[in-house]
């Protein structure tokens, strides 16, 4: 693998970006090349990620350094891009170590009792947080990025992985490195769909029929589905395979469900 440091090589780690037309142009990088960051980029991102904004700091992160353990990562999320990422973060909500710190205060706290629905939901919230400033990190110095939702998919596996205690559960994995492709901006919703004033506006069938298409027809002429999957379907078709209710997925929701009661995330 290829090796950089600060500053140097093509990476322009150091370039100044106006943070909005960065935020706008930022797009998910499923394919890096294969050169090795330093530990200090992996230290800067924790440090910037920490910095959003808090209620309690409710999560962990852990850096994924073993070839082994990358190796039964690709193999559960079924991703080249755990292999070539530079840098592999799993993101964890964290409350076991809120909740020691609340016993060392000797109250009755709501994490001792089995039902604390906005401590679950900030702890995620909070999690997402800092994700997004890290993502945003890397972005500033030229790294490119994808959130993969496979730890959540597969929660027990990567805990017993990672020897995650009682009350830390993996959210999600960053994959950061050098871009390896440069795929278009995608579609997002419109505004007029996702800004309400004053009060909540339901969508027509008309303007998501629209946006699904349009959708549709961007992933279709990227040959999206193809590209990162090898599978040769449709978007749509793609989308509601992901999304379709079976029993295996309602079989697996149930053990999900079980096992994040278990680890303290109740709602």
């Amino acid at each position: 693998m290829l090796n950089y440091r600060l500053g140097e090589g093509r990476l322009g780690f150091m370039r100044r970006r106006s943070v909005i037309n960065l935020l706008k142009s930022r797009r998910s990088i499923r394919i890096f090349k294969p050169v090795s960051l330093p530990d200090e980029i992996v230290k800067l991102l924790i440090e910037v990620g920490v910095r959003a904004p808090p209620f309690y700091q409710l999560y962990s992160f852990i850096w994924v350094k073993s070839f082994e353990k990358r190796e039964k990562l690709a193999e559960l999320c079924k991703v080249d891009s755990v292999r070539n990422a530079s840098i592999i973060l799993l993101a964890c909500g964290d409350l076991r170590r809120f909740s020691r710190m609340l016993d060392i205060l000797e109250h009755r706290h709501v994490l001792s009792s089995d039902k604390h629905p906005v401590e679950t939901i900030i702890c995620i919230f909070e999690t997402a947080l800092a994700v997004e400033n890290m993502i945003i990190a890397a972005e500033s110095l030229g790294l490119g990025s994808v959130i993969l939702d496979c730890p959540l998919l597969y929660a027990q596996s990567i805990a017993q992985l990672f020897e995650l205690p009682r009350g830390v559960v993996p959210l999600a994995l960053i994959c950061i490195g050098v871009r390896g492709e440069s795929p278009p901006l995608r579609p997002r919703l419109p505004l007029n769909i996702v800004l309400h004033e004053d009060t909540y506006r339901e969508p027509t069938d008309e303007e998501l029929k629209n946006f699904i298409s349009l959708l549709d027809k961007h992933m279709e002429y990227e040959n999206y589905v193809k590209k990162y999957t090898g599978k040769d379907i449709k978007f749509i078709d793609y989308i509601k395979a992901k999304t379709e209710l079976t029993k295996q997925i309602e079989k697996e929701n149930e053990v999900l469900i079980k096992y994040l009661r278990d680890n303290m995330f109740r709602i």
